[in-house]
């Protein structure tokens, strides 16, 4: 296990917890070999799948920031004061800091209320208004 949540970072040995060094050389090779994946492709994919927000409506409360898994969600100074952004090459689409927002300032833009309704509609067979 050398890959974390955040793609493209990947741990070993003494950073896992104590271990000997052939356990260390092991997994340092598996963590390089892990990390030259992407790099022998010459591209990597990042998932499409993000959350947005809505600076409007967002208060710069920072639940995102504490809430998220992945560290995506992050506050910047603006005009009128914090706000938040997420970094979109760490967010993964999880849905966690549009749940906890308060102030339903982050959406995900794959999965929007209308979408969902339509998806969840078509699969229980009733007509959408």
């Amino acid at each position: 296990p050398v890959e974390t949540t955040t793609g493209g970072v990947f741990i070993a040995g003494c950073v896992q917890g104590p271990k000997d060094i052939p356990s260390c050389v092991a997994q340092a090779r598996a963590a390089a070999a892990a990390a030259a994946g992407p790099i022998l492709k010459g591209e990597y994919a990042i998932e499409p799948l993000v959350a947005l927000v809505d600076q409007d409506k967002c208060k710069g409360c920072g639940l995102c920031v504490e809430v998220c898994p992945y560290g995506a969600p992050r506050l910047v100074d603006q005009e009128v004061g914090q706000k938040a952004e997420i970094l979109e090459v760490l967010c993964r689409g999880c849905g966690t800091c549009v749940a906890a927002c308060p102030y339903h300032a982050i959406t995900a833009e794959q999965f929007s209320d209308e979408q969902l309704e339509h998806e969840l509609m078509a699969a229980l067979e009733v007509e959408v208004k």
